[in-house]
């Protein structure tokens, strides 16, 4: 089974790509599902259809979704959830808060959304799954989040387990918190190995690819180039990037005839900013994508005669080698710069830190006995250099 990712900058067309990519597949013969994770959904728009929280059959080989956020954050971690009301109500007698919108978080929601690729996987019920994923801060946010929500509840739970079954009588009797029950720790531990689960099937590169979809204008172009650093800093293969919405040169006289230049000279830089990664491009059409007989024409144009389910290139995120003494992690870093990182060690783990963003690197056995000592960043490649304690 095969997981095909859509991001991008909001606008940019990823839910038509996404949805002309599974009219192709599907009319491979390939069994289709494509979801949409976003909250502001536009799939159903795309196909002209009505969709709902279960699979709609919308033509041969294809069916569709969009996601229904609180039903999955109800499965997800619904007894916490109660636990959490109920200690609300005591303290606040019932008075004053509306308790649900308290306790509805947003970032969750969509995390909570994302399981059901997992439930998806497991079922093996699809040939190929195409996620139309929310806008790229929202996605690069879900994506990572597993991994340090995993890394926080393996350290802590076990303590705080510990710490309610020897005290968690008293606790409760001398503040009126209820204590929690096994199923709340269970339904916890449960919800972070899916987590975990998820994590490790989004980050396998022969199962999932990240698809970007971008269009011509320099602002968004630098976005897509962000998109695709972090996603190589959280260990996330990018193996295609759709330009979309380029301008005819036909259409561009009189009033746009200077946009020719520009969009030539961004055409070129995207082209040079993914090298090895499939490319593929699309006219701004004259008509709205909207419709199963637009979207196959499209698929036509933009994706040709590739099979979509192909794994385009794997690209190697980090290796360690040796270099005068030292070991060294090398990092495939492309388009940052050396004065927005920062890296740092912590109980063995190198700690990466780009702009605002942190990833934590586990140190192969072979060399975590050694300590960081400084690193370098050049031509894309950001090297740490560990030496011997």
């Amino acid at each position: 089974m095969r997981i095909l990712i859509y991001t991008g900058k909001g606008g940019v067309g990823k839910t038509s790509m996404a949805a002309a990519a599974a009219c192709r597949l599907a009319q491979s013969g390939r069994r289709v599902l494509i979801m949409s994770t976003d909250q502001a959904h536009s799939l159903g728009d795309s196909f002209d259809v009505r969709l709902g929280d279960e699979p709609k059959q919308i033509a041969e080989n294809l069916q569709a979704l969009e996601i229904d956020t609180s039903v999955e954050t109800r499965k997800a971690w619904g007894s916490l959830q109660d636990y959490m009301k109920e200690i609300i109500n005591k303290k606040t007698q019932g008075k004053s808060l509306e308790v649900d919108e308290v306790l509805a978080l947003p970032t969750l929601d969509e995390l909570f959304a994302m399981l059901r690729v997992l439930d998806v996987y497991r079922e093996n019920s699809c040939d190929d799954l195409l996620i139309d994923c929310a806008p790229t801060g929202e996605t690069l946010a879900l994506l990572r989040f597993p991994e340090r929500l995993g890394q926080m509840v393996k350290r802590l739970l076990p303590f705080v387990r510990a710490f309610t079954f020897s005290a968690g009588f008293v606790v409760s009797k001398a503040t009126n918190v209820p204590k929690p029950s096994d199923k709340v720790f269970r339904d916890f531990s449960k919800l972070t190995d899916r987590l975990m689960e998820l994590q490790k099937i989004m980050s396998d590169p022969d199962i999932t690819s990240i698809r970007i979809v971008t269009t011509p204008e320099r602002i968004v172009l630098e976005e897509a180039r962000r998109n695709y650093t972090w996603m190589h800093m959280y260990g996330f293969n990018v193996d295609a990037v759709i330009i979309n919405r380029i301008y005819p040169e036909s259409a561009m006289k009189g009033y746009f005839s200077t946009w020719i230049d520009v969009q030539r000279e961004n055409l070129k830089l995207a082209k040079e900013s993914f090298p090895g990664v499939k490319v593929f491009t699309m006219d701004l059409k004259d008509h709205e994508l909207r419709g199963m007989e637009a979207l196959s024409e499209a698929a036509g144009e933009v994706y040709k005669d590739t099979d979509l389910e192909e794994v385009f290139v794997k690209e190697e995120i980090f290796h360690i080698e040796n270099e005068d003494g030292y070991s060294v992690l090398v990092i495939n870093l492309p388009y940052a710069s050396a004065d927005e990182i920062s890296v740092g060690q912590m109980n063995g783990d190198i700690l990466l830190t780009l702009r605002n963003e942190r990833r934590r690197f586990q140190i192969p056995e072979t060399v975590r006995e050694r300590n960081f000592d400084h690193f370098e960043y050049k031509s894309g490649l950001l090297k740490v250099y560990l030496n011997i304690k």
